[in-house]
């Protein structure tokens, strides 16, 4: 571990609405109480919307900056892109500037770049590990009825799930209950889909019926599994966030099975190999200072990978767990 500076840390967290119109507090913001805590401990904390024209020319003034509070980043797929350009121009332009001058940009921006977009699962399962059967497809392509029929030869009978590819919080997602009877508003989706609706790639997925159970999120803040929630959707849905009545709880580590365990930090593992500073490639991608795994523990599969979250993912630090870590994390030296 890094010393903590004698000196304020700087630290910038990017949003993308404008500060003054966020609404800080649970349940309305993820790690809402995070500039708070760092405060208390005597850093300097700033708020800056990444998508302001001097954004840039900002970030170098700062020690560490952070996309933990970047909600919403998903409704500006392009120019959040065009950013993550821009940020790492800068950090690679400054590889011989004192280490005061280069910002820590957390978690690193190939990571960001590469989580942003869903299609990174079939990168996943060409490592090897186990997803919901999933097909990514361009809508735009498509006429409705051409899109339904790639549906039904996706799974002919049975239940899908479609979502954009560059999404977060179920936000245009839906459920097709029976893949051979779409209804009417199964319809109107798949034609939402072909004129651009969702401004992204659309992800096909088989339906996994143990989200039912619960889906396991397990965090690593630093390089350590500081806590696992499992969340569960409201009776009758399939989304676990709070907004669709979902709920989650705190899971004791002694209740899930070796195997899961031993392929959670497996898929761990992974990210730090390609985009840690131990990177396979022999390039130093960055940091990585937090990451939140998403899955499915069923009895025939130790752990089904449902997502990777790695920009904002909503870590339940309030409830005590990985934020002593966290606020480490931050209060680092470079």
């Amino acid at each position: 571990m890094r010393p903590i500076l004698e000196t304020p840390q700087r630290i910038l967290f990017l949003t993308t609405q404008q500060p003054h119109t966020i609404r800080a507090e649970w349940p309305f913001y993820q790690n809402y109480d995070l500039p708070g805590l760092l405060l208390e401990k005597g850093a300097q904390v700033t708020l800056k919307c990444w998508m302001d024209e001097d954004i840039v020319t900002v970030l170098s003034q700062f020690d560490v900056v952070t996309f933990l509070w970047c909600n919403e980043y998903y409704k500006h797929p392009k120019k959040f892109f065009a950013f993550l350009d821009k940020a790492e121009k800068l950090v690679w332009s400054l590889p011989d500037a004192p280490l005061s001058n280069i910002p820590r940009i957390i978690n690193n921006t190939k990571l960001v770049r590469w989580n942003a977009d869903k299609r990174y699962l079939l990168d996943m399962e060409q490592e090897g590990f186990i997803i919901p059967k999933t097909k990514i497809v361009d809508p735009r392509k498509y006429s409705v009825t051409e899109l339904k029929a790639l549906v039904h030869e996706f799974l002919p009978s049975g239940s899908v799930v479609l979502k954009p590819s560059i999404s977060a919080s179920s936000t245009l997602t839906r459920r097709i209950t029976n893949t051979s009877a779409l209804s009417a508003d199964d319809l109107t989706f798949l034609e939402l889909c072909t004129v651009g609706g969702l401004r992204s790639s659309l992800l096909i997925q088989k339906f996994e019926p143990a989200i039912s159970t619960g889906e396991y999120s397990f965090v690593f803040v630093g390089p350590h599994l500081t806590h696992v929630m499992v969340k569960s959707p409201q009776k009758g849905d399939f989304r676990v966030q709070d907004e669709y009545g979902g709920s989650a709880r705190l899971a004791s580590l002694l209740d899930i099975k070796l195997q899961s365990l031993q392929v959670v930090q497996n898929v761990f593992n992974s990210l730090q190999r390609r985009f840690g500073y131990e990177s396979t490639e022999g390039v130093s991608s960055g940091e990585i200072g937090y990451v939140r795994i998403d899955g499915l523990i069923t009895e025939d599969r130790p752990f089904v990978l449902m997502e990777i979250e790695a920009i904002e993912p909503h870590l339940w630090l309030e409830t005590g767990k990985g934020i002593t870590g966290m606020l480490s994390l931050l209060l680092e030296a470079s």
